[in-house]
């Protein structure tokens, strides 16, 4: 069993406003992160930042588990931890909320690559990609909590303690040629740029 997960926790400080939420055409961003992981998943779960549940549960419905990291300062660790702890499947796959170019070849190649380790992360112009992601789940929360606990706030920072598989931009250039899956969406003007350069069908 597979469970998606969309990382929605952080604070959009260069985005001015929530920017999961923001309207790209005619839905909020995070549905197209969503809609790609549900095509692999078998269980959707989106880690937010406290207090914000509530607006992310009305958004997206009753078949989507809406959960609040329980301490913001801590970064992305802490929302990788969040969908971990509240997940059911062995695997889980994450992705920025704010990612809405993600293509499902990348996420089959991730998944792929991370069956019968303790997971596989992307490897983009030499750096690892550790939210875009592929996670198991009991090895990884055992891991991330212990960075968490010696003071660490970069999921990388858990790696050494896994057995990760790394999936090199070669291979992920064979299904996502230019590398959208991992173009930010961090600002009102890339927000305007995207819709004018894609409109409402970047996803076919």
């Amino acid at each position: 069993m597979i469970t998606g997960a969309v990382l929605a926790g952080g604070t959009s400080s260069r985005f001015g406003r929530e920017k999961a939420l923001a309207d790209l055409g005619s839905r909020a961003m995070i549905f197209y992160v969503i809609a790609v992981l549900q095509q692999l998943a078998d269980e959707m779960v989106v880690s937010v930042a406290p207090g914000s549940r509530g607006r992310y549960a009305n958004l997206l419905g009753d078949d989507i588990l809406v959960v609040e990291d329980k301490r913001a300062e801590e970064g992305p660790i802490r929302g990788l931890v969040t969908a971990l702890e509240a997940s059911r499947g062995e695997y889980v796959l994450a992705s920025p909320c704010d990612t809405p170019l993600l293509r499902k070849g990348v996420c089959e190649m991730i998944a792929a690559m991370g069956a019968g380790k303790d997971g596989a992360v992307p490897r983009i112009r030499g750096y690892l990609e550790p939210l875009h992601a592929i996670y198991r789940r009991e090895p990884c929360l055992r891991a991330f909590l212990q960075i968490i606990e010696e003071g660490g706030r970069r999921p990388k920072d858990a790696f050494n303690l896994l057995d990760l598989a790394i999936v090199e931009e070669k291979e992920l250039r064979i299904v996502d040629p230019n590398l959208m899956s991992f173009a930010n969406i961090n600002s009102e003007r890339a927000l305007a740029s995207a819709i004018k350069r894609y409109g409402l069908n970047w996803q076919d």
